[in-house]
């Protein structure tokens, strides 16, 4: 008997008030920082690289805002565009809140813009206006030239964890979307406006040389250097139309429901348009495209 029971583990117990031994209690988890911890250990992550360049910096949860402007227009920022956007946005399509926090990076002018994007993130090819880099949760815009491409890029860092197998052409048709927005009333919602992208759409419908939608929904290849320009327009132009007949926010969550199955869209684009046919309803949308105007 004694040999066979000193080959049994030894565990630890708990003699209770009535003599019976239980087991201990389970270590409790470990407690997961909050989102508005992981913020400001980001801000304090980039204490020194903000010292460095004498910028000022704001923690609003889930985003850190640094920038070289004033504290006023920063506060700008904040308040009237990144958490007024945020909140719009995430009433009408997002379900899932960002997990982890991100970093804004506002430039008044192109020299630093460029110069730290190379720095910091060894990107020496950014776009004009700004950009959105998934992998390390930043943005980083030149300002300078307006905020439309803030909002189209905090469009992009709402929609991954929300919809992670996002398409491009839907991803940057609703992130083109709002380059040209308005609020509500109290800013409960965001609208897209016609933008400077309506010309050369305009033209490709005019000359026929554009894509049916089908084709390019089913394009893995969106972001094409050739045609990106006109694929943009395009896509946005849809976002826009779906926005005006009301089918928008209806086509997002359907979409991200059927997505496993339909990972294009054009399934789903196409039962919320039935008994349309999407021959008919792209027939429809071209003829409405034609009586947009934009003026600068």
């Amino acid at each position: 008997m004694c040999a066979f029971l000193c080959r049994l583990p030894l565990v630890a117990v708990v003699v209770c008030s009535m003599g019976c031994m239980v087991p201990p209690a389970s270590a409790a988890p470990a407690t997961q920082p909050t989102i508005e911890q992981k913020t400001k250990a980001l801000a304090e992550q980039w204490k020194g690289k903000f010292a460095e360049e004498k910028f000022n910096v704001l923690v609003a949860p889930p985003f850190v805002l640094a920038g070289n402007g004033t504290p006023q227009q920063l506060a700008g920022y904040r308040d009237n565009t990144v958490l007024a956007s945020a909140r719009a946005l995430g009433a009408q399509y997002f379900k899932t809140p960002l997990d982890e926090p991100v970093l804004i990076l506002l430039f008044e002018t192109e020299e630093p813009y460029k110069r730290l994007a190379k720095k910091w993130f060894d990107d020496d090819d950014v776009p004009h206006y700004g950009f959105y880099s998934h992998s390390n949760h930043a943005m980083l815009m030149n300002v300078g030239t307006g905020t439309g491409t803030l909002v189209h890029e905090l469009t992009h860092a709402l929609i991954a964890p929300d919809f992670p197998s996002v398409p491009d052409w839907f991803n940057e048709g609703l992130a083109s979307l709002y380059e040209q927005s308005q609020f509500g009333p109290q800013a409960k919602n965001i609208k897209g406006l016609p933008n400077w992208r309506l010309p050369a759409l305009q033209k490709a419908i005019k000359e026929g040389t554009l894509r049916t939608l089908p084709e390019m929904i089913a394009d893995e290849d969106f972001r094409n250097d050739e045609r990106v320009g006109i694929n943009y327009a395009q896509a946005r132009y849809l976002m826009f139309y779906l926005q005006e007949k009301n089918l928008l926010q209806k086509f997002y969550s359907d979409f991200r429901a059927a997505a496993k199955d339909d990972p294009s869209g054009l399934k789903t684009l196409k039962k919320l348009v039935a008994p349309q046919s999407i021959e008919a309803f792209e027939k429809d949308w071209r003829a409405w495209v034609m009586t947009l105007r934009f003026g600068r």
